[in-house]
């Protein structure tokens, strides 16, 4: 079952996280232990695999339905006064004790295919529930690569920040030491002190941020927030984000072929197809086979216990053949409420695929949007990184003031900025798309 792959993985996971936790130390989680880790807690995951558990359960018992019930059963009575003999049926006036030991079998033998189509509705079912699990592990995914993406793009938006006030502060010891040479005035340094303010202002607010996120990921995966946790780079960086993007038709194709939530709704119709054809062996006749065997103790007869069962004994064997005639219409209208539920479940499946169909384009617009939108802040980058060169030698050389300066390093940041938010979000829809295709 996909629901337990990774199960012993998940197990080494939260192992290896819980051990060292005792120390304090700190603990460095990977997009995929978050994945991981986020599967093995989810409380929705839990409530999924349980609901497989149950359907498994219920698909072995609708397979030992082909089987006899057998029960055996046995009483012990005391009649003061006038009785029949259990054993002779004679009546007697006297304390009688008595008991009547039994072995009982009933196996059914035509119920209309009853049965058969009981255990295949049962298999389906527990099918439906496995790809409903698969479903919910592949939204889950998504929901915690998305904030996992974006802790890490909000860490690189701090290291900007820094950088540009790394960089700031450079210029304002610089200024300040042109002013005790005596060949500059304090306006620059002013400015530049007034700039670096705004710039950690612009930092902490960043820091807050990245606080929030890191949080939300950390709830998202029933971790305690309070222990020092280091969200690793994404893997996925390593790859080249210049690769051409598939056709859209051929991830279409890929998308239907995979979706655990069509195939559930898929078996839901034939489920409900089932149904209609249970309600409708309650129009044909059924036949039932019963089996006894049994034995009388009475306390009237001389003979022992063992003595009487085996004297007593009685053998039964009888057939049971129930036609329906009337049955105040039930079996119509059960008939009639099958082929309506036949009608829900082929409009549910549309609907799933409706909504796969207009999400799969979405995320594939958005993907060639992001591929644009990151080739674009690339170049936008390296022609503002060139301009800010230039901007800054001119500064250093006192041949441009200090707005044009600032100007042309806010242009620039900015544009580091447009990258890296540009970079992550080409590789959350390039992973949207992996996980609807189910890699």
């Amino acid at each position: 079952m996909k629901a337990y792959q990774n199960l012993f993985s998940t197990g080494l996971i939260l192992v290896t996280l819980s051990g060292p936790l005792i120390c304090n130390a700190q603990q460095r989680l990977t997009l995929d232990d978050c994945v991981q880790i986020g599967l093995a807690n989810n409380i929705s995951i839990k409530k999924v695999n349980n609901n497989f558990l149950i359907a498994e359960a219920n698909e072995k018992q609708s397979k030992l339905e082909y089987l006899p019930r057998v029960s055996a059963s046995s009483n012990y009575n005391i009649s003061h006064g006038l009785t029949n003999d259990p054993t002779t049926f004679e009546p007697v006036t006297a304390t009688t004790k008595s008991s009547t030991p039994s072995l009982n079998m009933d196996f059914n033998i035509f119920n209309g295919m009853r049965t058969r189509n009981f255990a295949r509705k049962s298999t389906m079912v527990r099918q439906a529930a496995d790809f409903d699990a698969a479903q919910t592990r592949d939204d889950i995914e998504l929901a915690i690569t998305a904030s996992y993406l974006l802790v890490i793009s909000d860490r690189e938006n701090i290291k900007v920040a820094q950088e540009r006030l790394d960089l700031l502060s450079n210029q304002l010891n610089r200024a300040e030491r042109r002013v005790e040479a005596g060949v500059a005035n304090m306006e620059q340094v002013f400015n530049l002190r007034s700039q670096i303010a705004n710039e950690k202002l612009n930092k902490v607010t960043l820091e807050n941020q990245y606080k929030s996120d890191r949080l939300s990921l950390l709830q998202t995966l029933l971790l305690d927030p309070s222990l020092d946790y280091r969200i690793e780079d994404v893997s996925l960086l390593s790859r080249s984000i210049d690769t051409t993007i598939p056709e859209y038709q051929e991830l279409l194709k890929s998308v239907l072929a995979y979706s655990p939530g069509l195939k559930s709704a898929g078996l839901g119709i034939e489920a409900s197809k089932l149904d209609l054809a249970m309600a409708k062996a309650d129009r044909l006749p059924s036949l039932n086979m019963r089996a006894a065997y049994g034995s009388t103790f009475s306390s009237n007869n001389q003979d022992g216990y063992l003595d009487q069962l085996n004297l007593n004994e009685q053998k039964f064997l009888g057939l049971a053949l129930n036609i329906p005639i009337f049955d105040r219409n039930r079996i119509k209208n059960n008939v009639h409420v099958s082929n309506i539920n036949i009608s829900n479940t082929e409009l549910d499946y549309e609907q799933v695929r409706i909504d796969l169909v207009n999400s799969m384009q979405q995320a594939y617009l958005d993907l060639v949007a992001a591929h644009s939108t990151y080739e674009a802040a690339r170049e936008n980058l390296s022609a503002l990184e060139q301009s800010f060169k230039f901007a800054e030698s001119r500064y250093n050389s006192g041949n441009t003031d200090f707005y044009s300066y600032l100007e042309s390093l806010n242009n620039k940041n900015r544009a580091e900025i447009d990258l890296i938010n540009s970079r992550y979000s080409f590789l959350f829809r390039q992973r949207i798309l992996e996980i609807y295709q189910g890699l």
